[in-house]
């Protein structure tokens, strides 16, 4: 962790200060989406299944799922458990499929975090669908897990879609593959399976936003507002 970073939380922290000014702190150092051509270079697309929807409050990742995009085309996949160093609850076990039997020999999240890190390699962004709950659920296992930070930029293809489509409402991940022309997943909620669609829909949303004029990820994520965004919905988690 940056050294800068590791100083405004500890004096956050010292501070007495609430997660949530933490996580403000944490996504200074986010970087920033990049200028130049939309799809250059390697972006991946993830997905984290956790032990419920507030990770600010203590729910944890239990999961990741990757998949890697080199010049419009799949390159690589990931898929790891993590054990949260918690139960799992019913409900989420419910929702996901995954439970403390599952993750009884997998890694702790910080180490499962540092493996994802490696598979990211050198990526110029990554993408999730509502990334602000994984971007969240990456921070707090920061704070929380000693995980390594994950620096490269986070791009949300939910943002993404309801920019290119402001009079629709329904943008979850099932809603926005249907009117793509995508298959949803046959095992939603799992986070692999989550991020190939995610994947798929990526390509589609790039090429309509070139078609609109996006010349680069900084500018879609501009035009999107997801920078704002994101900081805003965080708050839900």
């Amino acid at each position: 962790m940056a050294p800068a970073l590791v100083r405004r939380i500890l004096g956050a922290a010292l501070r007495g200060a609430p997660p949530r000014d933490l996580l403000d702190h944490r996504a200074r150092d986010q970087a920033r989406p990049p200028e130049g051509p939309l799809e250059a270079g390697r972006h991946i697309v993830f997905d984290l299944e956790t032990t419920g929807l507030r990770p600010s409050h203590g729910d944890a990742i239990v999961a990741i799922g990757a998949v890697a995009i080199e010049a419009g085309l799949v390159a690589e996949e990931f898929l790891l458990l993590a054990h949260p160093g918690r139960r799992i609850p019913v409900a989420a076990s419910r929702h996901h499929g995954i439970t403390d039997a599952d993750v009884a020999g997998a890694p702790p999240i910080a180490e499962a975090v540092a493996r994802f890190r490696d598979f990211c390699g050198g990526a110029r962004l990554l993408v999730a669908h509502n990334a602000a709950f994984d971007r969240t659920a990456l921070y707090m296992a920061e704070l929380r897990d000693r995980a390594p930070p994950v620096l490269a930029p986070i791009l949300c293809s939910l943002l993404a879609a309801r920019w290119l489509d402001p009079g629709v409402d329904d943008h979850a991940l099932d809603s926005a593959c249907a009117r793509h022309g995508i298959e949803a997943p046959a095992q939603r909620h799992d986070a692999l399976s989550d991020a190939r669609a995610t994947a798929a829909l990526w390509r589609r949303l790039l090429d309509r936003a070139r078609l609109r004029g996006v010349a680069s990820p900084a500018e879609l994520a501009r035009r999107a507002g997801m920078e704002r965004a994101m900081l805003e919905q965080m708050e839900r988690f």
